[in-house]
């Protein structure tokens, strides 16, 4: 899937766009839902979107837990061990 088609499905999700709306305002349980579904589709493209980047580059992710629901992200150069993964990568001989 695209980061396009998650976006656009982000908008069907969320068709009100409450991901706009101010976190202090309150919200049923459906508008919560509503919304929270839209924030992770639209979060999920961006990752996407800039894995593509990384791709392009070269580099890799690297996306760090520090709590619960709270990451630090940023790109690295690709440790040799991954590197070695990519579908370019120069094969070694087996012997």
């Amino acid at each position: 899937m695209t980061p396009e088609y998650i976006e656009a499905l982000a908008e069907i999700a969320d068709p009100n766009k409450l991901w706009r709306r101010p976190p202090s305002d309150k919200f049923t349980v459906e508008e919560r839902q509503q919304c929270d579904m839209g924030v992770a589709l639209r979060r999920h493209a961006s990752h996407l979107r800039r894995l593509d980047e990384l791709l392009a580059e070269k580099r890799s992710l690297l996306i760090t837990p520090l709590a619960s629901h709270w990451t630090a992200v940023k790109s690295v150069d690709t440790p040799p061990d991954h590197e070695a993964l990519r579908p370019d990568a120069p094969q070694t001989p087996q012997g």
